[in-house]
């Protein structure tokens, strides 16, 4: 009873039965909308979806008209890092983690609420510390706090903590080794780079006491995350086809999802081969191009607009290899082969110093901002050749289909659960109005956006110089 106490602090209390009457309801399943369409909630799940004139209001039912508004289902982000991920791989990480040591797990609660107040209402963190996120995921889950619903994969299988080769490096220099040590094992949870010198017999263990920990989904480094000291310009297998196959099987008999990390074509090759499931940014190759035979999967795309690529370009920016040149093309590709695809940003929760210094505090084009990535990732993947339509069932339900969440999630339809969201705009006439949000609804409750982030901290205002 006391996490339902806690629940109905941040989310309205909603009658038993809630009717949206007169809305035009896009489904997230891609097919064409429903005008005058009336949806019926009962106990926090969609329990009739259909038009006015043969969908009844049941009786005593809590009547709310939707007239001239436009529902979607709750958004859906198939990747990001709610500890930002993008800025631990240069300026700003040290202070984030040293200011806010200790407070991770709020950070990250922080982070699902700004999520859920633009409407994403379920999110799918694939690289994280693994402790605090797994606190923060459990949090919210029992409502002790609001926020976007949270599946987490910890760390990256393989991969090294913030201050190690695969992110900052070049930080450990000049910090104490004692906190840089502190902080990668944090994120290691035991499953860093030492992997890589293990036989697969001792693999094998190992996976499964980081399965124990609860995680949701594992995620494998089957290439390097090197970009920080190599760019583009090589990239290394991580794992032997042995090791990869043993993280795979101990994954598949947990009956969880297989995510990938890969930079290369080799490293795509090998995903496919071990029976990944959702392929993470599978167009960044390291600017080759993908052939025609290994597309297939989910393929995460972490696209951008054109605008924002034309600026990176301007000034010179590392991050305009990220989604442009052949990244570009593979996007294309994926997309014209007909491969799902699903939404996935990497974006995480900036400080507004490193936003100002940047030049891109409130730029909407910015891919890595959690709270508008998903709006320019959608205007991105439009400008790509995905219609409208397809790019809101790409950020709905293609992302549960790809984690299996497809029964609960994703989609205005009797059984799942009931996360929607009510636009002002029509986002069929322009996907940028997927930002014109009006209300959230999570579990049938609505969603007290005005309060979120209840305690910020990154997102707090910048001291006043003195």
């Amino acid at each position: 009873m006391v996490a339902v106490t806690r629940w109905f602090v941040y989310f309205a209390p909603m009658p038993t039965t809630t009717a949206f009457v007169h809305a035009t309801v896009i489904d997230g399943l891609g097919g064409p909308p429903l005008r005058d369409g009336t949806i019926v909630v009962e106990e926090q799940r969609f329990s009739a979806v259909g038009t006015g004139d043969r969908t009844p209001v049941p009786p005593g039912a809590h009547v709310i008209d939707l007239r001239g508004r436009y529902v979607v289902p709750g958004f859906v982000n198939g990747n990001v890092h709610l500890l930002d991920g993008i800025m631990m791989m240069g300026v700003g990480g040290v202070e984030y983690l040293a200011r806010h040591e200790g407070r991770l797990t709020q950070v990250i609660e922080e982070s699902a609420q700004v999520a859920l107040k633009a409407g994403v209402t379920t999110v799918f963190d694939t690289w994280n510390a693994t402790g605090p996120v797994l606190a923060a995921r459990d949090r919210i889950a029992a409502g002790a706090v609001p926020g976007a619903r949270v599946f987490a994969a910890g760390n990256i299988v393989g991969f090294g903590g913030p201050f190690g080769a695969d992110f900052h490096l070049a930080a450990s220099r000049v910090i104490s080794p004692t906190f840089a040590g502190r902080m990668n094992r944090l994120f290691e949870a035991g499953v860093g780079p030492h992997l890589s010198l293990l036989p697969a017999r001792e693999v094998r263990p190992v996976i499964r006491d980081y399965l124990a920990r609860g995680v949701d989904m594992v995620k494998v480094g089957v290439t390097d995350h090197l970009t920080g000291i190599w760019g583009f310009e090589r990239s290394y297998l991580m794992f032997s086809e042995r090791v990869l196959r043993v993280i795979a099987e101990e994954t598949h008999a947990a009956g969880l999802p297989l995510l990938s990390h890969t930079m290369s074509v080799e490293g795509l090759r090998s995903a496919l081969d071990i029976g990944t499931n959702v392929l993470i940014h599978a167009s960044i190759t390291s600017q080759r191009p993908i052939p025609h035979e290994l597309v297939g999967c989910t393929a995460g795309l972490q696209t951008v607009t054109s605008g924002y690529q034309g600026r990176l370009e301007a000034s010179d920016s590392f991050w305009a290899m990220y989604g442009g040149g052949v990244h570009a093309a593979n996007e294309k590709l994926i997309l014209e082969a007909g491969v799902p695809v699903m939404l996935g940003t990497d974006a995480g929760c900036t400080p507004r110093d490193v936003l100002a210094d940047a030049g891109e505090d409130g730029d909407p084009e910015r891919p890595w901002t959690l709270g508008t990535d998903h709006v320019a990732w959608a205007r991105g993947i439009t400008e790509k050749g995905m219609t409208p339509t397809e790019a809101i069932a790409a950020s709905t339900s293609a992302v549960a289909r790809a984690y299996g969440k497809q029964e609960e999630l994703g989609s205005i339809m009797a059984g799942r659960r009931a996360d929607l969201v009510v636009l002002r705009d029509d986002p069929l006439e322009d996907v940028a109005a997927l930002g014109t949000v009006v209300d959230v609804y999570q579990d049938g409750r609505r969603v007290d956006r005005d309060a979120l982030p209840l305690r910020p901290l990154v997102t707090a205002p910048t001291p006043a110089r003195p």
